[in-house]
């Protein structure tokens, strides 16, 4: 039971100190055991400029009151004659500037209009408690309203990565806008449940079970939902939308037999890409061109077959 408990503190509460000390670097050893190599001269070089974009291009900051939470995003609304809007959420533990700041310098070359906003209990924004996408799907629901009072007319496209991925694909089990139009989701999870039995049993070599099972009875009484019910497979089955689903081969922290799993659970048409080598949330790094060019072309088959 004691565990269960730790497990559920450590994993889903923002200021354990035990994930910040110890559990970072067990659960994602690629942040951490870093060679210098030519991705890494690639990676500094993307930061240098998404982070110069994200701090200095802002048109407006954004901010909403959601489940005494103060939330806040970036705009960056640099394409007024287009009513394409890419929303691009961030990953665990990690804020809008981090995961989101060189996709959206990206998208904003590409004449789409981005938002990137902080999830509740990260970044800029309040809260404590993180729910891996089952909470934050409600987030990500409430900035498409936001979008939309802005551009009643928008083609909302939904871009995650890591937690931000399986929060985008929770969120599309859900009754979404008619402007929400496609997804993106770079290496999320198919479950939160089966995510943390993995990370038990390949991280931290323990047994999965019975912690898992005192973990999802802390969840349900501290956190308000079952670990079982966030999904994103079984909200999958409600998305009509379509999807294209992103992983690299080297991921650690989600192994990447999670992209064939979340394809297959879509009710909507899926495509998928496969980055040789890729660690996690790491694919733009390792093959940008192919990486962009893939989720342009994505995005411009199935708006246009929109109209």
């Amino acid at each position: 039971m004691y565990a269960g408990s730790f497990f559920i503190n450590a994993a889903l509460f923002k200021n354990s100190t035990w994930y910040v000390n110890t559990g970072h670097k067990l659960l994602n050893p690629d942040n951490f055991d870093k060679e210098r190599t030519v991705y890494t001269d690639i990676e500094d070089s993307q930061n240098e400029k998404g982070h110069q974009f994200y701090e200095e291009e802002m048109t407006s900051e954004w901010r909403i009151s959601l489940a005494g939470e103060t939330l806040f995003a970036r705009e960056f609304y640099k394409h007024p004659k287009t009513h394409q809007w890419v929303i691009a959420i961030h990953g665990y533990r990690s804020s809008g500037k981090r995961d989101m700041s060189f996709p959206a310098l990206t998208f904003s070359n590409a004449g789409y209009n981005v938002l990137v906003p902080d999830l509740r209990a990260h970044g800029k924004s309040t809260g404590e408690k993180i729910g891996m996408g089952w909470l934050e799907k409600e987030d990500v629901k409430a900035w498409v309203n936001e979008v939309i009072k802005k551009d009643p007319q928008a083609e909302i496209i939904l871009f995650g990565g890591s937690m931000g991925a399986s929060t985008v694909m929770m969120a599309s089990g859900d009754q979404l806008p008619e402007q929400v139009k496609l997804l993106v989701a770079d290496c999320g999870y198919s479950s939160v449940y089966g995510e943390f039995s993995e990370m038990l049993t390949s991280a931290l070599k323990l047994p999965a079970t019975p912690i898992m099972f005192f973990a999802n009875m802390f969840s349900q009484k501290r956190l308000g939902f079952s670990l079982k019910e966030a999904s994103c497979l079984e909200q999958l089955h409600h998305n009509e939308l379509p999807l294209l689903l992103i992983h690299g081969t080297a991921d650690k922290f989600v192994p990447y037999k999670a992209m064939a799993e979340n394809a297959a659970a879509s009710k909507g048409t899926s495509e998928t890409l496969l980055i040789e080598g890729a660690p996690h949330l790491s694919s733009w790094i390792y093959e940008e061109e192919n990486y962009f060019n893939t989720v342009f072309n994505f995005i411009e088959t199935n708006l246009k077959g929109e109209s």
